[in-house]
């Protein structure tokens, strides 16, 4: 056997200390990132189901100078137009709508708009399971869907399960 001893390179120091604080803090975010995402599993398994005391299937298309065209989906009645910016109610629709899309929905099939009994405003896509409160936006950009509900005077009675995100 030789007598020349190998050299190896020692990692001592900050060196060390760098590395040992990576590997912690990548434990430590992996733990975090389960955990956020046990707690989300959870809270959408906890959703509570709401009766609906009023829906209404509404189909939305782009119109003529930026408005938005609504067209009520059973009837086929044309309302009344969302005019103007309504950077809101096109927020909502725009966020709606990708999301379909994602999920190879088409644009010809309706959004739910609903009232429930706790006085809650939802915009809900059944393709893409998606739903938005509207009324946690607050009161004056729920106005402009609310006005599609009061058009429309026949209230159904049904049971709504928010089974897709809630916005």
């Amino acid at each position: 056997m030789s007598d020349r001893l190998i050299s190896r390179p020692r990692v001592e120091g900050w060196p060390l200390a760098a590395i040992a604080g990576l590997l912690i803090t990548t434990i430590v975010l992996a733990g975090v990132s389960a955990a956020n995402k046990r707690e989300a599993a959870r809270q959408q398994a906890a959703r509570v189901v709401v009766a609906s005391l009023q829906e209404r299937a509404l189909v939305f298309a782009d119109g003529p100078g930026g408005d938005v065209l609504v067209r009520d989906h059973r009837t086929g009645e044309w309302l009344e137009p969302i005019v103007g910016e309504a950077g809101f109610a096109r927020g909502v629709l725009r966020t709606l709508a990708q999301a379909r899309l994602r999920m190879g929905g088409a644009q010809t099939e309706p959004f739910i708009l609903s009232r429930n009994a706790a006085n809650g405003l939802e915009l809900s896509d059944p393709i893409s399971g998606r739903v938005i409160d509207l009324t946690s936006f607050g009161p004056d950009p729920a106005r402009v869907f609310l006005g599609y509900l009061k058009q429309y005077d026949s209230p159904s009675v049904s049971r709504v399960e928010s089974k897709g995100d809630r916005l």
